[in-house]
């Protein structure tokens, strides 16, 4: 009976440890988060070869286009990041044609006469029909 009470008192303390190792874990990668925000954000990345990439990077509100290779790092191009917002403001200001979402300045698109939603009947017919078609 004294041997089920030690296995029994050493499990309990085996999983009283193992949750406090595992709270402490997690309490240091949020206080680790909080502590070093993120300053530099990379916009994107585009492979010029096995060893050269030109990466765009953001930091304190200006975007540096950078050449990277494995002998070093350059900066080929900065300027000050601008939101799309902005460029849709400073379009509206200087007295341009109205800006209108592109989906409207194509008009409607009619490719092969399919007009209706995808769920309509009609759609699937005509589908259907011109697969039929010999070409």
């Amino acid at each position: 009976m004294d041997t089920l009470f030690t296995a029994l008192r050493v499990a309990v303390s085996l999983a009283v440890v193992v949750g406090l190792l595992w709270f402490v874990q997690r309490k240091s990668v949020r206080w680790a988060r909080k502590k070093t925000p993120e300053k530099i954000f990379v916009i994107g990345k585009q492979s010029l070869g096995s060893k050269a990439h030109v990466v765009i990077v953001e930091a304190d509100g200006t975007r540096f286009t950078l050449g990277v290779t494995e002998r070093g790092v350059s900066v080929l191009k900065s300027r000050d990041a601008v939101t799309f917002a902005d460029e849709l403001a400073a379009a509206d200001d200087e007295g341009s044609e109205k800006v209108v979402p592109f989906r409207l300045a194509l008009g409607p698109v009619n490719a092969g006469g399919f007009m209706e939603s995808i769920t309509s009947p009609e759609t699937w017919k005509k589908a259907a029909q011109t697969l039929r078609t010999p070409k």
